[in-house]
Formats: structure tokens, sequence, C-alpha cells
């Protein structure tokens, strides 16, 4: 990345925590959320590349259009449990989900 580029995101960039200082107990709950669902993506991501698969060879394992895969992983489409239940036991793993 240029370095200029670099100095500008580090100086302009806040933490989720300075960031919702002022937010309602409710708006940091939806934070959270929002953050533990971009957590959950990015492990996903991170185990297929791990197992050195592309999203072709993912998504055929998965029996899924690739494009799914692409956009799950981007956070660009709301995936059903089904979606994410199929993707996980084709990387040999599963979901869970805990209500707090």
């Amino acid at each position: 990345m240029n370095k200029k580029l670099q100095k500008y995101i580090e100086e302009n960039t806040i933490s989720v925590a300075e960031f919702s200082k002022d937010f309602t107990d409710e708006q940091k709950k939806i934070v959270a959320s929002e953050i533990a669902y971009y957590d959950a993506l990015q492990a996903l991501k991170k185990t297929r590349k791990e197992q050195g698969l592309t999203q072709t060879a993912l998504a055929k394992k998965a029996r899924m259009p690739r494009t799914t895969i692409t956009k799950v992983e981007s956070g660009s489409y709301n995936p059903t449990l089904s979606t994410l239940m199929n993707m996980a036991a084709a990387l040999g793993k599963r979901l869970e989900i805990t209500l707090l």
C-alpha cells in the first residue's frame, strides 16, 4: 500500500470503542452483533484459505454457486443458516450458534 495512504488511514482510523462511546446500550448491542457476524465470515474465509481451497473449489464441495461464496465472504450477502452450515461442512467444520 502507498505509504502516504497508509499514514492517512492510520491517522484517521478510530477504534470501535472510541467510535461507539456515546452509543446507547441498544446501539452497542447492534455493533457487537455486526462485529460477531463479520468475524464469522472472516473465519470461514480464513479456514478456506488455510485449507488451500479456492472459492470455486469450496463452492463445488458445498454444492453452491461460486458467486455465493464470494458474496458471503465479502459480507455483501446475508446468507441463510443453511448456506453457512453447508459452507462449514464443506470445510470439515460445523457451525455453532449460541443464544446469550
